[in-house]
């Protein structure tokens, strides 16, 4: 059966961060994500996560959201930030159960070349890819609809498989996000078989709105048909924005256990 977890950025808002994890175990879900735990002491967290029977799918690498970064990885200049940043996120995914660590690029403004950015994100990652091996850590890598990041350094799925095959290592993977997927490109079931050797972890969110499932356009009992069918087993990330109170909108999953 199909595994889904919640991003807790995006679910259960209702309530204050600290508790959503509690809601989370409440509404059925084993895992949850958490795009910047850091606020949390990690002992504190790891306590949570097992008083709950939880398992912590991923978080981010930390950056400064709220002003508007989007990643460091690719930004000339900020190199001992992004180091101190893999540091930060492996030291702290140590001690919570070794969730993926998502790296995200940056916002590639128009003084910046592309090209450079792009070649400086290769080299990065790499020298986190080695820290984060010796750690038994795999590091995620997401691009992201122009609707959504139109700075953000690359947008389509196989620019993402590109880098992946560059760098050959085997914990950098790709998510593959439905709604970034199907708003930046579409035929979403051709491109998850293209790119299934390189996937690392999935997400759903619906399009437009980028709701819960069967809310839009995409058509996801085919597609979790699919993932199955392809021998998914790992996580799938709920990366969405709920038309509702939470637990009012996971009518779609309680097949899969969740919502009761």
């Amino acid at each position: 059966m199909l595994r889904f977890d919640p991003n807790l950025r995006w679910l259960f808002t209702e309530l204050p961060m600290i508790d959503r994890y509690a809601a989370a175990a409440a509404a059925g879900f084993r895992g949850v994500e958490s795009a910047f735990p850091y606020d949390i002491p990690a002992r504190e967290l790891a306590s949570r996560l097992t008083d709950l029977n939880l398992t912590l799918v991923q978080v981010l690498s930390p950056f400064d959201w709220a002003a508007g970064e989007r990643g460091l990885a690719a930004l000339p200049g900020r190199e001992a930030d992004f180091r101190d940043s893999i540091e930060r996120a492996l030291a702290y995914s140590v001690e919570v159960g070794r969730p993926n660590v998502h790296v995200m690029p940056g916002n590639i403004t128009p003084n910046l070349d592309r090209a450079d950015c792009m070649a400086r994100f290769i080299r990065h990652l790499d020298w986190a890819a080695e820290r984060a091996a010796q750690a038994g850590i795999t590091l995620i890598l997401e691009p992201c609809a122009k609707a959504r990041f139109p700075e953000f350094l690359y947008h389509r799925i196989e620019e993402g498989v590109e880098v992946i095959r560059k760098l050959g290592r085997d914990n950098i993977k790709l998510c593959f996000d439905t709604f970034h997927v199907q708003t930046e490109q579409g035929s979403i079931a051709e491109r998850m078989r293209e790119a299934w050797p390189t996937i690392g972890h999935l997400q759903v969110g619906d399009v437009p709105g980028r709701h819960e499932p069967g809310t839009g356009e995409i058509r996801f009992p085919f597609l979790f048909d699919l993932i199955e069918e392809l021998g998914w087993d790992g996580w799938i990330g709920c990366e969405y924005a709920p038309s509702g109170p939470t637990t009012e909108t996971l009518g779609w999953a309680r097949g899969y256990g969740i919502g009761g």
